[in-house]
């Protein structure tokens, strides 16, 4: 936009998401090429990443189970108390 600005406001405003996206796209395209051919290969991941991943997956199912049970314990008492004011 600060490229366009002096030929116009409107024509800077206008044109800005289009060079974002112009910009964006070859800013893929170097990152790609920096990469050389592990791109195309896939050999940049590494078993460490996937080892990484694995314990990250891990520790979230546990954190989801322990608030399962958490929630599981939370409602038991909440229709636990809830029987008694009934009864009472």
């Amino acid at each position: 936009m600060a490229i366009l600005l002096p030929q116009g406001i409107w024509t800077a405003l206008i044109c800005a998401p289009l060079m974002g996206s112009l910009f964006g796209g070859l800013a893929a395209f170097v990152l790609m090429a920096r990469r050389g051919e592990d791109w195309a290969t896939g050999t940049g991941f590494d078993q460490s990443s996937s080892d990484q991943t694995d314990a990250m997956v891990k520790s979230l199912r546990d954190i989801a189970t322990k608030g399962r049970v958490s929630g599981e314990m939370m409602q038991q008492a909440t229709t636990a108390g809830g029987k008694d004011s009934k009864a009472a």
